[in-house]
């Protein structure tokens, strides 16, 4: 049974973006949930079963636009997913995590990734990530800890102490990304210029190089999209969008199966007319 599986995974090659909450106790400047027709609710965990049989997913990423620690069931779906054999990970703004030590390391999480756009945000809940951080080494656990750090002009100072007060804890990798400002959630935040974005970068692999500590730098966005080419996303009450940039694009229902949606005429039309999109055609992320 375990080999069926070991071949069965080799030929899976989709991530699974599956957004379990919508709700958040926090209300960040640069999230676009405030914006959406819909910003709460929680993905049932027999949904999130449903979806996850109906492909052959070979990783699966609990977040999207809300905390994903709110969902009282997620940790049943982390533990569901591994015993499939599909890999994990998640993404939250850290201030449960201090109460969810245990259930983070005992459900088998292979990554987990802490949201952060400046330090105020960092130092609400650093306390919790140097928590886990040290009681995941005292289990030998092979969870593997992200700082995900979104840039805008206002931050590109606070980046760098952010990047430190990481690497100070234990963090094992800090992940940098654009700011996508597709619904205008603040006209204050805006994205750097190509000059301002190589500046920083060049800083920055300084800052990696002095500290001997890894750090991911974004791409260059193409089109066709990367992202869209290897992952799907799936909202918190089962709306199927090739991008989380585009949660309220819907190419189908989980309930026809995801891999009907993703042979539909819907989706092969995105795909071919992607440059044109009113959204994609801007993307920077």
């Amino acid at each position: 049974m375990l080999e069926k599986l070991k071949i069965k995974r080799i030929y899976s090659y989709l991530i699974l973006q599956i957004e379990v909450s919508r709700a958040c106790n926090l209300d960040c400047r640069i999230c676009m949930r405030k914006n959406l027709e819909s910003n709460a609710g929680f993905m049932p965990f027999d949904d999130f079963k449903k979806i996850l049989v109906s492909y052959n997913f070979r990783e699966v990423g609990l977040h999207g636009w809300g905390e994903s620690l709110l969902n009282k069931e997620i940790f049943q779906m982390i533990e569901y997913a591994k015993r499939q054999g599909i890999r994990t990970s998640l993404t939250t703004n850290a201030t449960l995590v201090g109460k969810n030590i245990d259930n983070i390391l005992d459900s088998g999480l292979d990554d987990i990734a802490f949201g952060y756009y400046d330090m105020d945000i960092l130092m609400k809940s650093i306390e919790n990530v140097e928590d886990l951080i040290i009681e995941k080494k005292n289990r030998n656990s092979k969870l593997k800890t992200y700082l995900d750090i979104t840039i805008h002009k206002d931050n590109t100072e606070e980046i760098f102490d952010v990047i430190r007060e990481g690497r100070e804890i234990g963090v094992d990798v800090a992940i940098l990304h654009r700011l996508f400002n597709v619904y205008n959630v603040d006209k204050e935040f805006e994205t750097l210029t190509k000059e301002e974005e190589e500046e920083l970068f060049e800083k920055i692999k300084w800052l990696e190089r002095e500290l001997n500590f890894k750090i991911y730098m974004p791409k260059k966005h193409t089109l066709p999209c990367r992202i869209v080419k290897n992952t799907i996303f799936v909202t918190y009450d089962g709306k199927v969008t090739p991008c989380c940039f585009l949660p309220e694009f819907y190419i189908g229902e989980v309930e026809e199966g995801v891999w009907n949606v993703l042979r539909s005429k819907e989706y092969r039309n995105f795909l071919v007319n992607m440059k044109n999109h009113e959204v994609c055609s801007k993307c920077v992320w």
